[in-house]
């Protein structure tokens, strides 16, 4: 992995992947890959599970490598997975950053009551 500068993503892009996974077929979907997972020669990804028929929807992925059919298959279950995550680990660090920023607010009034106090040194 390449390591490139990060400038996070934004809630619009968060938004932009989140609507691209929800217009996607259904999951889960699973790889099926020649010699692998499957005896007949042929790799697919099914899409969603099967009906009552036992029939599915599937695609082949032409030009792509194993490692690539077995990436988009897990994606279809990681991305929205990884998008939960992203937005409860937001909304924890907002979460915790206004409780530091509500500390520091206490501790400020204490140390200006303090000092507005009279000194027993000085009675």
């Amino acid at each position: 992995m390449t390591l490139q500068r990060y400038e996070g993503l934004s809630e619009a892009e968060l938004d932009r992947i989140e609507r691209l996974a929800e217009a996607a077929t259904q999951g889960p979907w699973f790889s099926y890959v020649a010699g692998r997972d499957a005896a007949d020669g042929s790799s697919w990804i099914e899409l969603g599970a099967c009906n009552e028929l036992g029939s599915f929807r599937s695609m082949e992925l032409i030009g792509g490598t194993v490692a690539d059919q077995d990436f988009i298959a897990s994606a279809r279950q990681d991305v929205p997975r990884l998008l939960l995550e992203v937005r409860a680990l937001r909304a924890r660090l907002d979460s915790l950053r206004d409780a530091e920023i509500s500390l520091r607010m206490r501790a400020l009034r204490g140390a200006a009551e303090e000092s507005a106090a009279p000194s027993s040194a000085m009675v």
